[in-house]
């Protein structure tokens, strides 16, 4: 079971943040270093290990299954970046293809009985903060100084502070959606799991198909093509 759930003694279940593995003072402020950190490294460690693998050796023509395997995710990424934002936001297509594949696989941790770091808020929070800089940096190059300015008027001038508000709505909006649901997902397993009590054989693992796979993918490509949506449609004119 995850240890952002823990079926009590008594008989409930209980909801605990990601555990502090250690604390350390920098400047009189208090770090923690947390579990959610920590499995993230171990993605990055995965994820590096299936990168070697998959770039191994590579040939000019596909000789493998696994160059083939690499080069197929390659083709996808950039096809759906090219669909989604267009041709001129073709340097994107890596940081979107990284960006998915670190999502995915801190959503799969609950699978290895480790707690899902997308179910921190301060996590999910950190992916949209990078997307928010993103699209007021592709904003202040394609509309210069003057067009990124008048953006936050537009249509009318009396749009300012609702225009403020939408452009930290969407960043929050990323942050709770993820966290949400990755969150939602853990507490719906639990709660089957603990009704279920010794009867829990077939019900669980059908859940976990769908709250630890299926959701799983399907967020972390949700937040990709939200955030690649809010880039592309940030322009103005000069």
């Amino acid at each position: 079971m995850p240890t952002v759930l823990a079926l009590a003694s008594e008989g409930g279940i209980t909801v605990n943040g990601p555990l502090v593995v250690a604390s350390f003072n920098l400047f009189g402020i208090t770090f923690n270093l947390t579990e959610s950190v920590i499995v993230q490294w171990f993605v990055i460690l995965i994820l590096l290990a299936v990168v070697l693998i998959l770039t191994h050796n590579m040939k000019v023509v596909p000789e493998t299954k696994r160059q083939a395997a690499a080069e197929w995710i390659v083709e996808f990424f950039t096809s759906t970046v090219d669909s989604t934002m267009g041709n001129k936001y073709n340097k994107y297509r890596p940081y979107f293809m990284a960006l998915f594949c670190f999502i995915m696989v801190n959503n799969l941790m609950g699978l290895l009985g480790l707690r899902n770091p997308t179910a921190d808020v301060s996590v999910t929070g950190s992916f949209a903060i990078i997307t928010f800089f993103m699209v007021q940096v592709n904003r202040a190059k394609t509309g210069k100084f003057k067009g990124y300015m008048k953006s936050f008027v537009e249509p009318l001038p009396f749009m300012l502070p609702f225009n403020i508000i939408g452009e930290f709505a969407n960043p929050l909006a990323l942050t709770l959606r993820l966290f949400g649901n990755m969150v939602a997902g853990m507490v719906i397993s639990a709660l089957i799991y603990f009704a279920l009590g010794n009867f829990a054989v077939l019900v669980p693992a059908v859940a976990s198909l769908y709250f630890d796979i299926f959701s799983a993918v399907m967020q972390a490509y949700i937040f990709i093509m939200l955030s690649m949506s809010y880039i592309s449609s940030a322009e103005c004119e000069d």
